[in-house]
């Protein structure tokens, strides 16, 4: 009989593999609250857009299109901003609940009303 439970087991972690290659594995390696990090990818979640790999502001900012986040103590993305050309052209900003799901989103686009 063990060998049957050794199945079950190795069947959770496969089905578990899906929702661990998600998001959290294209952020940066190491993040801190508060701090902005760069990339020329992003990664999208139901409403909520995260950047790819992490570059550093040099690599970044010599691309046509480019993003910056900022991530809150939790990990969760709380500004999202889109660059284009050095410009900023679009800003989503997120709260979250107490309970971890999106709370609110709010999209502002410099220039517009």
């Amino acid at each position: 009989m063990p060998e049957a439970g050794g199945r079950a087991c190795a069947a959770a972690l496969i089905a578990g593999l899906p929702a661990l290659s998600g998001p959290a594995g294209a952020r940066p390696e190491r993040i801190r609250p508060g701090h902005s990090y760069d990339s020329d990818e992003t990664v999208t979640q139901g409403l909520v857009r995260d950047i790819g790999a992490e570059r550093n502001y040099e690599e970044v900012y010599q691309r046509y299109r480019y993003h910056e986040v900022v991530y809150d103590e939790s990990e969760r993305v709380v500004i999202f901003k889109e660059y284009k050309r050095g410009d900023v052209v679009q800003v989503e900003r997120y709260r979250w609940a107490p309970d971890g799901t999106l709370a609110e989103r709010i999209v502002e686009r410099p220039g517009e009303p």
